[in-house]
């Protein structure tokens, strides 16, 4: 697996990591403030890889589709 492959994984997982916790916020009706602190960082996480990968790669990478995301 090359570097870049192992980013976009990284990428990818990044951003179910963010939409399981996002759907567990979204189920206990946003009443938890550490679920939404947890989102923020998971989000902010996410972000970040992408940005990185624009950075040395040059180019988007758009993560594969999640079904849990609406």
């Amino acid at each position: 697996m090359t570097p870049q492959e192992m980013l976009e994984e990284m990428i990818d997982s990044a951003w179910h990591d963010f939409a399981e916790i996002a759907k567990e916020e979204e189920d206990d009706g946003y009443s938890d403030a550490m679920l939404s602190m947890d989102r923020t960082r998971a989000e902010g996480f996410a972000e970040g890889l992408a940005v990185a990968y624009h950075l040395v790669y040059d180019k988007e990478y758009t993560p594969k589709e999640n079904p849990n995301v609406d």
